[in-house]
């Protein structure tokens, strides 16, 4: 699909293990595409940068795929094709999440990144408008949250 990173397609921000919902999910994702494309792109941008693949876990999810992964975040930025679990590839997660930190500036349309200890992703958030701040933060159950400077 057009307006898609090289690294970060449609189908890989859409896919789902649970597969009686993945038909649901990109019909649905579809709502969102824009939303989408800025991600696969800020995304692409960041994997450019850092060098080496980054693997996502989750990207668009429909209710029915949030609530089947377990979310309890009624306004989860999956929802709207804003966010996307990541894992770098033969990486530290930590470091790759400093890297990130450090390199800020260089991503304007991130809008907020979570290290999840708990779960071994670095959460990234796009930006949809160019005014909303850059927050970083770190969180080790999904309950409490630190904010990293």
């Amino acid at each position: 699909m057009q307006g898609f990173s090289k690294y970060f397609t449609f189908e890989e921000l859409t896919h789902t293990n649970h597969k009686s919902l993945q038909q649901e999910n990109r019909a649905k994702a579809m709502q969102f595409i824009n939303a989408g494309k800025r991600l696969s792109k800020l995304l692409g941008s960041i994997r450019e940068a850092y060098g080496s693949p980054i693997t996502i876990s989750s990207g668009y999810r429909c209710p029915s795929v949030n609530t089947a992964v377990g979310s309890k975040a009624r306004s989860s930025a999956h929802l709207r094709f804003e966010a996307g679990d990541c894992i770098p590839v033969g990486k530290d997660l930590k470091q790759f999440f400093h890297w990130l930190n450090a390199n800020q500036d260089q991503f304007p349309d991130l809008r907020k990144a979570i290290i999840e200890y708990h779960k071994g992703i670095v959460h990234i958030e796009v930006k949809m408008s160019a005014n909303e701040p850059q927050t970083f933060y770190a969180t080790h159950d999904n309950d409490s949250f630190e904010v990293v400077a």
